[in-house]
């Protein structure tokens, strides 16, 4: 078979919206890029480029609106941060989006709630919570890696083909 005649699957563009101020969301979101961009290479994306944003900069997200996926990390040392979560562009588009906040090798009890606010912050903005995938990480290389591929799964099967 020749190249050209290979199916090439789109380019891939994801906004990873991140609270810098936390060292845990820091390492997860880097982890977790690590998982998207090597699970993306191998469902044979042709271009996987991340859009990285502040949760807390000036910018907002202007620059990953019409990403397909949007994945906000927010750490359990900077609660704070989950006021910055909302729907980026059109919130009846079909991105997907991931929440997820980053937690100590203790997390605390208060961790679960910390998620579920964030998604309920989407919902609010008009995104269907089946669009939301959440989840509370560590910063371990393996564990940020299968959320990693469950996202990009998700991201695939909701792309026409």
């Amino acid at each position: 078979m020749r190249p050209a005649d290979v199916e090439r699957k789109p380019e891939a563009t994801v906004g990873m919206l991140v609270g810098y101020e936390s060292p845990l969301a820091r390492r997860v979101a880097g982890d977790i890029w690590n998982g998207l961009s090597r699970a993306a290479l191998d469902a044979g994306f042709t271009k996987t480029t991340a859009l990285w944003e502040s949760l807390r900069g000036d910018s907002g997200s202007s620059r990953v609106e019409g990403s397909l996926l949007n994945v906000f990390v927010v750490g359990q040392d900077r609660p704070e941060d989950i006021e910055a979560v909302g729907a980026v562009g059109d919130a009846g588009s079909s991105s997907l989006y991931g929440v997820v906040v980053a937690v100590p090798e203790s997390p605390s009890p208060l961790a679960g709630a910390l998620l579920y606010q964030g998604v309920e912050r989407l919902t609010v903005y008009g995104v269907k919570a089946g669009l939301v995938e959440p989840a509370l990480l560590h910063a371990r290389p393996k564990e940020c890696e299968a959320y990693a591929r469950r996202l990009l799964e998700r991201m695939v099967a909701r792309q026409p083909n």
